[in-house]
């Protein structure tokens, strides 16, 4: 049972995928981009949408992830 529980936590953290993330302002891109590792397309965004407004500072209204 151990074995499987350990396996299931090593082989959930493979799966944790780059994305690159566009910030958007009056729903047009504004050029440049953050990379982010995320599990989801939705965690990324919550997580490129911190970056932008907190870490950098740049005014944001949503972000685009692929």
């Amino acid at each position: 049972m151990k074995k499987l529980v350990l396996l299931g936590l090593v082989s959930s953290f493979m799966f944790a995928v780059t994305l690159t993330c566009y910030r958007y302002v009056d729903g047009e891109a504004t050029g440049g981009f953050v990379k982010v590792e995320a599990y989801s397309k939705y965690e990324a965004e919550k997580k490129a949408l911190k970056k932008y407004i907190d870490d950098l500072g740049y005014k944001t209204d949503y972000v685009k992830c692929k």
